[in-house]
């Protein structure tokens, strides 16, 4: 459980929630629930302990405004949730144990055309993480995606002491913004993603090494010299010095490539 302060930092972080359907992931012991209730027009909160979910819905059960349900978010239909919110606009805020930070966050980059506004508790480190930028040493895959289908930014942090029973490490709230993406899209976003996914596999290696022995890309001498000129990479470079735009970049080019090599 975060303190007061906490809890209403965060409900401010979200901005107007008139006309909103708030998507609370972990209630818990309804800390943040209660602060949610008082100020969307209709509130959703997923918690997966029985118990705690059965307290929540005891606590609500005269508002219809509000619907507590028993639920894995890993397992939840974050699309079907969304497509059954107009006229309300959906918006999703949690606090994220650390065990299910990275799937739930590429879960939630997979349904980033159904979402628009997320803001989350993370622990400090996936928060820095994810914000970093190229060249840093947190900079990765989750990084990348994120900025490419998000607007993100890093709130604030939260000490460990803000929390009972306190835990081991510090926390930071982060917002994603889905309805403000990276502005260059790629021309195959399927390839830009696995190429990224590929690449920070062996993140230490430099990416022309990669992009010639890996049997997907299998790229001669000739066409790797094609793809640093296209995209102003020096390709011996490491997967974690490249920014955003330049795995745009990588992409088409490669879009361009496999076209070119079809008979």
């Amino acid at each position: 459980m975060a303190s007061k302060e906490v809890g209403d930092r965060i409900v401010e972080s979200l901005g107007t929630l008139e006309r909103v359907h708030v998507l609370e992931i972990g209630a818990g012991s309804g800390a943040l629930t209660y602060k949610l209730a008082d100020c969307a027009e209709r509130l959703t909160a997923l918690e997966v302990d029985p118990g705690l979910a059965c307290s929540l819905e005891e606590a609500f059960k005269k508002r219809d405004d509000v619907t507590i349900s028993i639920q894995d978010v890993l397992e939840f239909d974050f699309p079907a949730w969304s497509r059954s919110c107009p006229p309300l606009v959906p918006v999703v805020v949690g606090n994220i144990p650390y065990r299910i930070t990275s799937s739930l966050l590429h879960r939630l980059i997979d349904c980033h055309r159904e979402l628009g506004l997320v803001v989350l508790m993370l622990q400090e480190e996936v928060a820095r993480r994810l914000t970093a930028p190229a060249g840093r040493k947190p900079y990765g895959m989750l990084s990348v995606l994120a900025s490419y289908y998000a607007e993100v930014r890093y709130l604030f942090s939260v000490e460990r002491k803000n929390f009972r029973p306190q835990p081991r490490v510090d926390s930071a709230v982060v917002k994603l913004d889905f309805a403000k993406p990276y502005p260059r899209r790629a021309v195959d976003e399927k390839l830009f993603v696995s190429i990224v996914r590929r690449l920070f596999l062996e993140r230490r290696k430099q990416v022309q090494k990669m992009l010639r022995k890996d049997p997907r890309f299998n790229l001669s001498t000739v066409a790797l010299e094609r793809l640093s000129l296209d995209t102003g990479l020096d390709l011996t470079c490491r997967p974690e010095e490249i920014p955003v735009d330049r795995f745009v970049a990588l992409a088409d080019s490669l879009f361009r490539l496999k076209g070119e090599a079809k008979p």
